[in-house]
């Protein structure tokens, strides 16, 4: 065997070595590049989806606007003066009535059974799903 052939055999491995070592660095950045991508699109659809349930707990108002008893039943009336519709949850020492809708700019009257006893306090704590709390101390006429 002659040098010039020699030397072209160790020419020619070495780009061998050079594509493939090229294609193995492109195989590895594409998968990297895949992940990342998929990491970030999961990435963003939570941060949006956080982004709007913290705007719908910005935008939840509201208040109790009046509480009156009769001799069997309590009236707790909840004013949603936000700009989303809200479910809520009255609780008071004895009792708990349930989730119930409030519409967006709506007033909504709840009742509970009760035997007023003059001089009663009542701590009443209405509650939203998206975790807002109202508290209002009733004392029994």
């Amino acid at each position: 065997m002659s040098t010039t052939s020699a030397s072209k055999s160790q020419a020619l491995s070495q780009v061998i070595s050079a594509v493939i070592i090229s294609a193995v660095v492109m195989a590895i950045g594409g998968a990297v590049w895949a992940f990342s991508q998929g990491a970030m699109t999961i990435t963003a659809e939570d941060y949006a989806e956080s982004v709007i349930n913290m705007t719908d707990t910005i935008s939840e108002r509201f208040i109790i606007e009046h509480v009156n008893n009769s001799e069997t039943e309590l009236s707790i009336w909840i004013n949603n003066y936000g700009d989303v519709d809200i479910e809520v949850n009255v609780t008071y020492p004895e009792n708990t009535n349930g989730w119930r809708e409030v519409s967006s700019k709506h007033f909504e009257e709840i009742f509970f059974d009760f035997d007023p006893v003059s001089g009663t306090e009542v701590g009443i704590n209405v509650k939203s799903r998206r975790d807002n709390d109202v508290y209002y101390r009733y004392v029994v006429p």
